[in-house]
């Protein structure tokens, strides 16, 4: 925000903040089975209508006093992490980029303890944004919500920034995972479900693919939840596009497409329930059944 001549920006507090699985950020090829403290802010330069954390990721938008923000210091949060066991830092709930020098704060703290960082983020951001923060970051985790630009312009976005960020993230040499909400009428049809999974596969086919499934909620309470059936059917639209590693892990009756799968052998490498990891055979980054390289960030 502008203060007169001054332009502010957050910094020195959190809207939340818990200590959690590393998986429940919705990244499988990170640490698994690890503990990752996860902290957000308010504001977001997006308006979902269905955003699960609305109630501080609109709170400014809403006009919601409610909401208090917890003071606390960069060297408090890393502390934290260390002491809770954890292997990653997260910055989510919000859009972490609108404040990237508060993250970088924490990630540099995170990074001088030996601990792992990722952005939980909608993917609109700049190279300089991004460059800043790459010397601490590890991990650019991003939300694609759309397939097209129409239905980006909804939610006030663009495709073509998101997609531009992930490719200058990939450059940087940072850990890529997708995520898609499948939201009834702005991108659950089978055009562009396969749209988005053969540009990820013309990327790079190793980039996880998370599709999840929509529920009522916030501004959208009167739109019915994704059926698992059309879940499934994404998953083989992105098996058939030649995507490697494919998940719909927000159903409790998918349990199987939460698990990571060898693509050489296709056993099961990591298994998973409820955003937990169940059991691995991962040895090395390999796979324990042919030793196949399974892609990620497992060290």
């Amino acid at each position: 925000m502008r203060s007169g001549d001054e332009l502010r920006a957050p910094f020195g507090y959190v809207a939340r903040r818990y200590i959690r699985p590393v998986e429940i950020n919705t990244i499988f090829h990170v640490m698994p089975g690890t503990k990752s403290l996860t902290f957000g802010n308010f504001g977001c330069d997006l308006a979902c209508p269905y955003c699960q954390n609305a109630y501080i990721s609109q709170a400014i938008r809403d006009g919601r006093d409610d909401q208090t923000p917890i003071d606390v210091t960069a060297e408090e949060l890393a502390d934290e992490a260390v002491r809770e066991r954890c292997s990653t830092v997260c910055a989510a709930y919000n859009e972490p980029m609108i404040s990237v020098e508060w993250v970088r704060a924490v990630f540099e703290a995170s990074k001088q303890r030996g601990l792992k960082t990722a952005v939980i983020t909608d993917g609109h951001t700049t190279p300089e944004a991004l460059g800043y923060l790459r010397p601490v970051l590890d991990v650019f985790r991003v939300d694609l919500k759309a397939h097209d630009e129409a239905s980006y312009r909804t939610l006030g976005g663009e495709l073509g920034a998101v997609w531009a960020s992930v490719e200058h993230a990939r450059e940087l040499g940072l850990w890529v995972e997708l995520v898609t909400l499948l939201v009834p009428g702005l991108n659950d049809s089978a055009d562009a479900i396969r749209s988005i999974a053969r540009r990820i596969a013309a990327l790079d086919p190793d980039i996880p693919w998370h599709i999840n499934g929509f529920l009522p909620r916030y501004r959208m309470k009167d739109r019915p939840a994704t059926p698992p059936s059309l879940l499934v059917d994404a998953a083989g639209i992105g098996y058939g596009a030649g995507l490697s590693y494919v998940y719909a892990s927000n159903v409790a009756t998918l349990v199987e497409l939460g698990h990571t799968r060898c693509p050489r052998c296709a056993s099961n490498v990591l298994e998973r329930a409820d955003y937990r990891l169940a059991r691995s055979t991962l040895r090395d980054g390999a796979c324990g059944a042919c030793g196949a390289r399974i892609a990620g960030v497992f060290d």
